[in-house]
Protein backbone atom coordinates (compact mmCIF):
# COMPACT_ATOMS: atom_id res chain seq x y z
CA UNK A 1 0.00 0.00 0.00
CA UNK A 2 1.56 3.22 -0.97
CA UNK A 3 1.95 6.02 1.33
CA UNK A 4 -0.55 8.28 0.44
CA UNK A 5 -3.02 5.16 0.29
CA UNK A 6 -2.76 4.57 4.31
CA UNK A 7 -2.63 8.15 5.33
CA UNK A 8 -6.11 8.71 3.43
CA UNK A 9 -7.48 5.59 5.44
CA UNK A 10 -6.01 6.76 8.41
CA UNK A 11 -7.96 10.41 7.64
CA UNK A 12 -11.22 8.34 6.75
CA UNK A 13 -10.74 6.90 10.14
CA UNK A 14 -10.44 10.14 12.06
CA UNK A 15 -13.65 11.45 9.99
CA UNK A 16 -15.33 8.95 11.33
CA UNK A 17 -14.22 9.00 15.00
CA UNK A 18 -15.00 12.18 15.05
CA UNK A 19 -18.52 12.38 13.76
CA UNK A 20 -18.70 9.68 16.45
CA UNK A 21 -20.25 7.56 13.31
CA UNK A 22 -17.74 4.17 13.69
CA UNK A 23 -20.34 1.72 14.76
CA UNK A 24 -18.99 -1.49 16.13
CA UNK A 25 -15.58 -2.40 15.61
CA UNK A 26 -16.49 -4.50 12.91
CA UNK A 27 -19.03 -2.13 11.42
CA UNK A 28 -16.00 0.04 11.69
CA UNK A 29 -13.92 -2.17 9.63
CA UNK A 30 -16.14 -2.97 7.21
CA UNK A 31 -17.25 1.18 6.42
CA UNK A 32 -12.56 1.11 5.98
CA UNK A 33 -12.86 -2.18 3.49
CA UNK A 34 -10.41 -3.90 5.80
CA UNK A 35 -10.46 -6.60 8.33
CA UNK A 36 -11.26 -5.90 11.97
CA UNK A 37 -7.75 -7.07 13.24
CA UNK A 38 -6.35 -4.69 10.44
CA UNK A 39 -8.54 -1.73 11.72
CA UNK A 40 -7.49 -3.01 15.60
CA UNK A 41 -4.58 -1.91 14.52
CA UNK A 42 -4.38 1.56 12.74
CA UNK A 43 -6.69 2.57 15.73
CA UNK A 44 -3.62 1.37 17.51
CA UNK A 45 -1.10 3.75 15.62
CA UNK A 46 -4.22 6.64 15.84
CA UNK A 47 -3.57 6.13 19.72
CA UNK A 48 0.55 6.03 19.10
CA UNK A 49 0.00 9.47 17.43
CA UNK A 50 -1.49 11.06 20.62
CA UNK A 51 -4.68 10.30 19.90
CA UNK A 52 -7.23 9.52 22.97
CA UNK A 53 -9.69 7.59 21.68
CA UNK A 54 -12.41 5.18 23.68
CA UNK A 55 -15.38 3.29 22.97
CA UNK A 56 -19.07 4.67 23.88
CA UNK A 57 -20.99 1.03 23.82
CA UNK A 58 -24.39 2.45 24.50
CA UNK A 59 -23.86 4.54 21.32
CA UNK A 60 -21.59 1.95 19.64
CA UNK A 61 -19.18 4.51 18.40
CA UNK A 62 -15.36 5.23 19.20
CA UNK A 63 -14.72 8.17 19.81
CA UNK A 64 -11.98 11.01 21.03
CA UNK A 65 -12.02 12.07 24.49
CA UNK A 66 -10.89 15.49 23.58
CA UNK A 67 -11.84 17.69 20.57
CA UNK A 68 -9.05 17.13 18.14
CA UNK A 69 -8.41 16.37 14.30
CA UNK A 70 -5.52 14.57 12.63
CA UNK A 71 -3.52 16.38 10.03
CA UNK A 72 -0.61 15.66 7.54
CA UNK A 73 0.42 17.88 5.16
CA UNK A 74 2.66 21.45 5.72
CA UNK A 75 1.48 24.69 6.53
CA UNK A 76 2.96 27.99 4.42
CA UNK A 77 3.46 31.08 6.88
CA UNK A 78 0.95 33.46 6.78
CA UNK A 79 -0.38 36.98 8.57
CA UNK A 80 -2.68 34.89 11.26
CA UNK A 81 0.52 31.72 11.56
CA UNK A 82 1.95 31.74 15.14
CA UNK A 83 5.41 33.45 15.19
CA UNK A 84 7.06 30.38 16.76
CA UNK A 85 6.27 28.71 13.25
Amino acid sequence: MSLLKYIERLEQMDQLIRMKATGTSKEFADKLGISRSLMMQELHVLKELGAEIEYDKKRQTYFYKKRMKLFFGFLSKSDDTPKDF
